[in-house]
């Protein structure tokens, strides 16, 4: 209806929003923390974009939206910044969109309620461990956690991809048509995943155990 998107996250390439506007002329904001990326999308997809570099935190969010015109209903809010991504969905709130897409860890399993704890810095890339395989998997929250948060905020999970990385949300005042999907149906989990996992005598919540790193339950 909007015709407009909000991506976090934007990478290079525009992130899952690309499409939207390059082969069907839509508008919206892709912001990024990394100046380069976004100077490289500000080229590639011209005044149809705000291009913005910004590191996106639960604090400012909100406000960058609606400086940016992107308050009220947008079509499209697709969230991938490799940590806070709970956090910051439940943050938003000057905007509510019609489909939401954000990355879940599936390396948490299908039904964990927990989230790695906000931090504003957070960086998944930083920490240091032992085991710098499992360290680079602690980040985000799993499908489990983002469903219950989108039923809370009026949304339905309704598909996923089969790379098992980012989960799609329909607003329940949208597509009447197009039923929910249980997480245990939805889950997929990417095969470099498995692999790890099965090299291994223990689990993802194990490893966060064993290293003492901080964990929050959802309720």
């Amino acid at each position: 209806e909007s015709r407009r998107f909000v991506e976090l996250g934007c990478g290079v390439r525009g992130g899952n929003s690309a499409f939207l506007v390059q082969e069907m002329g839509w508008d919206g904001i892709m912001i990024d923390a990394d100046e380069s990326r976004v100077r490289r999308v500000a080229r590639r997809f011209g005044p149809r974009v705000t291009a913005l570099a910004d590191w996106v935190t639960c604090e400012n969010i909100n406000d960058l939206l609606e400086t940016h015109g992107f308050s009220g209903e947008v079509d499209v809010l697709s969230i991938d910044i490799d940590g806070n991504d709970y956090w910051i969905w439940d943050a938003i709130d000057v905007c509510t969109a019609r489909l939401v897409i954000i990355e879940y860890n599936s390396a948490f399993g299908a039904d964990a309620a927990v989230a790695v704890p906000y931090q504003a810095d957070f960086d998944r890339r930083a920490l240091k461990s032992v085991d710098p395989q499992w360290a680079s998997l602690y980040y985000g929250a799993p499908l489990g956690a983002l469903a219950r948060l989108g039923e809370q905020k009026g949304y339905r999970l309704v598909a996923t991809e089969p790379r098992g990385i980012n989960a799609y949300f329909l607003r329940n005042d949208v597509g009447d048509s197009i039923p929910g999907w249980s997480v245990a149906d939805a889950f997929h989990i990417p095969e470099r995943y498995n692999i790890l996992l099965a090299r291994r005598d223990h689990d993802l919540l194990d490893f966060i155990r064993r290293e003492s790193l901080p964990i929050e339950e959802i309720a």
